[in-house]
């Protein structure tokens, strides 16, 4: 479960919120599928990067405007990619979780789309509250040192584009689009 803390913190802030997912496990229905190591911030109707730019409402991203806590699936090029809503309802900003280390150490959740894939999670997910879910987060691990860069993938062209809200766990090897050199022990990138 999440603590109060951190509750209040995806209500307030959503760049400090993806800075603390870093670390955290996901659950689902009780099944350890692995710590979170990379995430990117999205800030809403401000952010040309975000689906809720220029406060944009369409039933595809109907959930970013639910309240903080709840999970925003979405598709896209045929891979879900999973969100944490953050803020306020009806103030759309979320945060995507982008890679997570897996329990056996395997490249299997380096990606969003390979995240979501490995994990069985879909849309059924979407609109979902934290708590009642079945997928759940748990405090677990600080990391050593966190990372920042642009995010991926993202098509605008104005200064969004290279806004350094992709944040990761440095020198871990389960981060994706990452150089492969110079990488840690998974171990060593935990404090």
């Amino acid at each position: 479960m999440i603590s109060k803390t951190f509750q209040s913190l995806m209500e307030t802030d959503t760049v400090a919120t993806a800075k603390a997912l870093l670390g955290m496990s996901l659950y689902l229905k009780g099944h350890f599928l692995g710590v979170i190591v990379e995430t990117e911030a999205y800030l809403g109707s401000q952010d040309s990067a975000c689906h809720s730019a220029n406060e944009r409402r369409t039933p595809k991203n109907e959930s970013m405007y639910l309240s903080a806590g709840h999970w925003y699936v979405y598709q896209i090029y045929g891979h879900q990619m999973l969100n944490l809503v953050t803020k306020s309802q009806n103030v759309a900003e979320a945060v995507l979780i982008r890679a997570i280390e897996t329990a056996d150490g395997e490249l299997l959740a380096n990606g969003p789309g390979k995240l979501t894939r490995f994990a069985g999670i879909g849309k059924q997910l979407d609109g979902s509250f934290l708590s009642d879910s079945g997928l759940q987060l748990q405090e677990n691990r600080k990391p050593c040192r966190i990372a920042t860069r642009p995010r991926i993938g993202v098509t605008c062209i104005d200064h969004w584009r290279q806004e350094p809200l992709g944040f990761y766990v440095a020198g871990n090897r389960h981060v994706s689009k990452i150089a492969k050199k110079n990488l840690l022990v998974d171990e060593e990138t935990w404090c």
